[in-house]
């Protein structure tokens, strides 16, 4: 075979070859705290790939998510597409949070929520709590009783690590406590709450 037909050959082997799968995550586009946690996460067994998009109201992050998908990856069946928001304690939010959950689940993409905050899903690292929550501040406030020197730009993920067997376990008890009392997840008065553990649990699945 001469080196033309070769290097052809090996084009044609490039095109035909799947790709390894990945995740696709969403996220508030000024928002950094959730893409710097899940990055940790990232392997070679696991590729992580945050949308592109500054939409910060939920049906835009949902339609970012759907535009990265569409023009940037395709479809493949072992990718998994997730969009994590806040519901922020916010009862205009609310009528936007329907509307974007319908969207994401109309269009395979998970709908993942926490309240008030994501950094809801830090504090289950130290021990279980259904204390409502008034706001984010409250929620950060507790953190940086547990964490020295917390921001919200702070990588936590070492800090962590080693809790997040604990995290999930509380994860799961939070959310059936909602559910034995009816409460609507996904909604900003199931508070506090945090479906966080579901991407964590499919990025440690994907890494093993």
């Amino acid at each position: 075979m001469g080196r033309l037909e070769s290097f052809k050959q090996r084009g044609r082997n490039r095109q035909n070859r799947k790709r390894r799968p990945i995740i696709v995550i969403g996220c508030e586009g000024n928002n950094k705290t959730e893409k710097i946690y899940f990055k940790n996460f990232n392997s070679r067994k696991c590729i992580i790939k945050f949308s592109t998009g500054n939409s910060t109201d939920p049906v835009g992050i949902v339609s970012d998510v759907l535009n990265f998908i569409d023009k940037e990856i395709g479809r493949e069946d072992d990718d998994k597409y997730y969009v994590v928001l806040d519901t922020d304690v916010n009862q205009d939010k609310q009528s936007q949070i329907d509307k974007a959950k319908k969207l994401a689940i109309d269009n395979g993409v998970e709908f993942i929520t926490s309240t008030p905050t994501f950094e809801y899903w830090y504090r289950l690292h130290f021990g279980y709590t259904t204390k409502t929550y008034n706001s984010s501040d409250e929620v950060q406030n507790d953190i940086k009783d547990k964490i020295n020197g917390y921001t919200k730009s702070m990588n936590t993920y070492p800090v962590l690590r080693n809790k997040t067997d604990i995290a999930i376990k509380n994860a799961k008890k939070v959310e059936k406590h909602h559910l034995d009392i009816r409460q609507a997840l996904d909604n900003e008065k199931c508070n506090p709450y945090t479906a966080a553990y579901k991407v964590v649990e499919e990025l440690i699945k994907r890494n093993n």
